[in-house]
């Protein structure tokens, strides 16, 4: 049973239309899942999609298919109704599939559709002048869980933070500490949270005699202690969440190593940079402002601006630099960015370095999320605009220690990317089956609870299942959740759409406590029973849903806990 039974049933009615005489490409016969499980799991319209290639009525071309269409190994039974054909999975093939997922265990669902590429994650790598809030979280747990799928799928997956380590911003934020050092208010623009004084008092016992020294010589020394000391605490951050890096990225890397200078070079032999207003701009942002004048400041104009009329380099130079080091210098077939959503303005200009670089843009590929707010349950949103600049800001390690870190992982997953998420806290800390996450981990508790009591009362059980004695609805819901978690994974991969995940858990948990409470209403129902056959297999029935509940919450980086 290798592949998703989507593939295998695609493929047959593939092989049915060309034996119907359809030559040449085939239209995407939208095979998916079936609106209404009267109809059974998937339907495809074929008949209405090849009505013009076979010029007959759709329902005539969907009754012929049907009649046509060999399911591989019985997995389900065909139905043409109008122009749709419909299937419906067989008791008989999900009773097998309990037997193999059972024995594949966790790597059930793990296709290798990666092929061993090198690819890169970089997310969650924002200006290192304060500590993470509760929408970089966001960010961190989106990438993290991309790289679990990519990891589970076959990819050779390299986990990346880039530090933002000379900009404007970080300028700004050495000030401030330099400011706070001497007891004075930061420059404009600075920094204003308290963790900039305690930067400041930790760099007076760290670094001996830096407030006596002038500004121009101690801001650096200021810049880059201060930027180290936000940076082991952003590790030490993240690890509560159970995320890693294999790589911390500092910017000046591409300045020490010369990638930045040897990229604006070859933009600037390939005609790529203009000069306008004194300084170096990267030509085709710069159509973008033809005929305008130039009224904002250069800083804020950084993803257009290569080098400032006062010759400094902006973040997009070092940008440039960074594509080299990834796609040239390091080799990576693909770049994955997670970025906040308002990045978004800033993704064309970065396909067009790529191009421009000689880089194929396809290959940087950029996921946008949107902010986060909290709520605290009936009170409604506690809408918080996030400023590290202003000292406003919700910080992630505050989360974590009021909800753990499990809660906020699963509802930071919970949604879309493009969709901004209200953080229930009260529903987190929940314990109900409101609470998605309580939810599902009590359902993989069951599970495990239920195999510990199959051991107490029969000291012998069969060591081979009867599968065929599984033939209860709700023992057929739980196998029929089972099916459909392949092409779950397949889906999410190809889309980096980790958010798929806790919905297929959800659904997978209400399949999961169904079964079980069937046993609380009728005995004969439970999964320990005098008879020590149906035991064992319904015991195989509660090892393969354990077994693939786990691996997806594992690939969310949410516990399964054996105990609630």
């Amino acid at each position: 049973m290798t592949g998703s039974i989507r593939e295998r049933l695609d493929e047959a009615i593939r092989e049915a239309a060309r034996a119907l005489g359809v030559d040449g490409d085939l239209p995407d016969l939208e095979l998916g899942r079936a609106k209404s499980s009267e109809r059974g799991e998937y339907a495809s319209s074929a008949g209405m999609k090849l009505a013009r290639v076979l010029r007959q009525p759709p329902q005539q071309i969907a009754g012929r298919l049907a009649e046509t269409i060999a399911v591989p190994d019985g997995a389900a039974a065909v139905e043409a109704v109008g122009g749709y054909v419909n299937f419906r999975l067989t008791p008989q093939w999900l009773q097998k599939l309990v037997m193999h997922v059972a024995a594949t265990g966790p790597r059930y669902g793990a296709m290798d559709i990666g092929n061993g590429e090198r690819l890169q994650v970089e997310f969650a790598s924002v200006n290192p002048t304060g500590p993470m809030h509760i929408g970089h979280g966001r960010g961190a747990i989106l990438g993290d869980s991309i790289c679990r799928l990519l990891e589970f799928t076959g990819h050779q997956v390299q986990r990346e933070y880039y530090v933002n380590s000379d900009n404007t911003q970080t300028r700004r934020f050495g000030a401030s500490v330099y400011a706070r050092l001497h007891g004075q208010e930061p420059p404009e623009g600075g920094y204003v949270g308290e963790y900039v004084t305690q930067l400041g008092e930790m760099a007076r016992h760290d670094l001996p005699g830096v407030e006596q020294l002038p500004e121009a010589e101690a801001e650096p020394k200021l810049r880059m202690f201060a930027m180290e000391k936000v940076i082991d605490q952003t590790k030490a951050t993240v690890a509560r969440l159970n995320i890693r890096y294999d790589e911390w990225f500092w910017e000046n890397t591409v300045w020490e190593t010369g990638l930045a200078q040897g990229a604006i070079e070859r933009l600037r032999e390939s005609g790529y940079l203009k000069e306008r207003d004194g300084a170096l701009w990267f030509g085709p942002a710069l159509q973008e402002l033809e005929g305008e004048p130039v009224q904002k400041e250069l800083a804020e104009e950084e993803d257009r601006v290569v080098i400032r009329s006062n010759g400094q380099p902006t973040y997009f130079a070092s940008d440039l630099g960074y594509l080299l080091s990834r796609f040239e210098v390091r080799g990576f077939n693909r770049v994955i960015e997670v970025w906040a959503a308002d990045h978004h303005g800033y993704v064309p200009r970065m396909k067009s370095a790529a191009a421009a670089l000689g880089i194929d843009p396809a290959k940087l590929v950029v996921i946008l999320h949107q902010m986060v707010n909290l709520k605290e349950g009936a009170a409604g949103s506690a809408s918080i605009k996030m400023s590290k600049r202003a000292g406003r800001f919700v910080m992630l390690d505050e989360l974590i220690d009021r909800v753990g870190s499990d809660p906020v992982r699963y509802f930071y997953l919970l949604r879309s990317p493009d969709t901004t998420i209200e953080f229930d806290l009260e529903l987190a800390v929940t314990q109900s089956n409101e609470n998605p996450v309580y939810y599902a981990q009590y359902a993989h508790a069951r599970l495990v609870n239920v195999e510990a009591t199959a051991l107490e009362k029969h000291s012998r059980l069969p060591e081979q299942a009867d599968v065929s004695l599984l033939v209860e609805p709700w023992e057929l819901d739980v196998a029929r959740q089972l099916a459909f978690w392949p092409e779950v994974v397949e889906d999410a991969v190809r889309l980096l759409e980790p958010h798929r995940i806790p919905y297929y858990v959800q659904d997978l948990a209400t399949a999961v406590h169904r079964f079980y409470h069937a046993g609380n209403e009728r005995s004969e129902h439970r999964v320990v029973v005098d008879d020590v056959d149906l035991t064992r297999a319904r015991l195989e029935l509660c090892r393969a849903a354990r077994h693939t509940l786990k691996t997806a919450l594992d690939l969310m980086g949410v516990s399964a806990p054996d105990r609630m």
